[in-house]
């Protein structure tokens, strides 16, 4: 648990000395000079220089090796595939976009291999570091149940109740962490992106693209619900007797301010090139698509006050493909939050886009990753100990 707790303190806030993590944690400098040679012995912590003195001696700075391990972070998009490695840091290596195999796309036995083939060859061109490859992160377009990781639900594909993590984890040998889109990609906004230089700890993502699909961080964490199944936000009824969705329901907030719902609108089909085929006509001026835009932006602020009245978070990030559009929904959506929610200013709440755009699910996926890494001495001790608490003397 010490161990665990200290590497966050270096992950946040490093440089760092071991003067510095001895007060913050309130144990000895003998314990935290130990345990932090525990942690550069595991490759998980560096010493990077020399810091300011003050008074005595000058400290050595200490931060998380970023060297010392590689991680995998995938987006398995409706599409296609994305792909990053990153280091311990988040930053990223390598991106890369890949097409599924025609066979693969049609059998969930298949898509697996193919997602295992890809793993193995990628994990064989990492350059060498200590750890090598220490997990993947997926992010399922879909119904996830956590903490098992089991795939309840692909939309897209119509696929049910599959058992990729346990596979995946057999067959690579490593650390493999499967969850809804939504969800990771709050992560990545988190870590990364929108409420990285927020100070934010209560975030609500909102994944606007072919649905709508929802991200909860509450005190720095994901909040999932009982099974991992919350943030299905884009099936609440916006429209009494609106119209029909393919859940079954009326009036579903996707089929109003999804980026599928633009499509319809427009009568174009939604497919690879929509987003780029859309925003040439609104940086055209074409009016069609511009008033679209401003109906699926209304839509959205009512959307997000309902989700301000339930759950009033420090901030609602818009991610996924309707953040493209930001120029165009930002002032109708604010028109909407200012027309039926005046009294939210005193919230304080801010409404930002996505920084991250495509890539925040897959960053979010390495992430959770690297959280997990972080977390497995803090795990061990306390399965050890019966239960977690404040730091302890060793």
């Amino acid at each position: 648990m010490n161990k665990s707790t200290l590497l966050g303190l270096i992950r946040r806030q490093a440089p760092i000395s071991r003067a510095d993590l001895a007060k913050a944690t309130r144990l000895t400098r003998a314990t935290v000079s130990a345990l932090v040679e525990e942690l550069i012995g595991d490759h998980l912590v560096i010493e990077t220089g020399i810091g300011e003195s003050s008074g005595g001696r000058k400290p050595m700075m200490l931060e998380l090796n970023r060297n010392g391990g590689r991680v995998i972070g995938l987006d398995l998009r409706p599409t296609d595939l994305l792909l990053v490695v990153t280091d311990l840091h988040g930053q990223i290596r390598k991106r890369a976009e890949y097409a599924y195999g025609e066979e693969a796309s049609k059998d969930p036995r298949r898509f697996l291999q193919e997602i295992l083939s890809l793993l193995e060859k990628e994990r064989e061109a990492l350059e060498p570091t200590p750890l090598g490859l220490i997990g993947v992160g997926i992010g399922v377009h879909g119904f996830v149940e956590y903490p098992s990781g089991h795939v309840v639900f692909v939309p897209h594909t119509g696929w049910k109740d599959l058992s990729w993590k346990k596979e995946l984890e057999a067959s690579l040998g490593l650390a493999v962490v499967l969850d809804n889109e939504a969800n990771l990609a709050a992560l990545g906004e988190l870590e990364f992106g929108a409420g990285a230089d927020a100070d934010c700890s209560d975030m609500l993502y909102l994944s606007a693209g072919g649905g709508i699909g929802a991200g909860l961080i509450l005190g720095g964490e994901l909040f999932r619900g009982t099974g991992g199944l919350a943030g299905e936000v884009g099936h609440s009824t916006i429209q009494m007797d609106g119209l029909p969705c393919s859940c079954g329901n009326r009036g579903c907030w996707e089929r109003y301010a999804s980026e599928r719902a633009l499509a319809e609108k427009l009568g174009m089909d939604y497919a690879p090139g929509f987003s780029e085929r859309l925003l040439a006509l609104l940086e055209q001026g074409d009016g069609q698509a511009r008033e679209a835009v401003r109906q699926a932006g209304s839509y959205l602020g009512i959307g997000i006050g309902n989700m301000m009245h339930t759950f009033n978070p420090q901030m609602i990030v818009v991610g996924n493909a309707m953040s493209q559009y930001g120029a165009w929904v930002n002032g109708p959506l604010l028109d909407a939050l200012a027309s039926r929610y005046s009294y939210l200013a005193s919230f304080r709440i801010t409404v930002r886009y996505s920084q991250l755009g495509e890539d925040g699910c897959a960053l979010g996926a390495a992430s959770s990753i690297i959280r997990a890494r972080m977390r497995l001495q803090e795990y061990e001790a306390s399965s050890a100990r019966g239960g977690a608490g404040e730091p302890n003397e060793t």
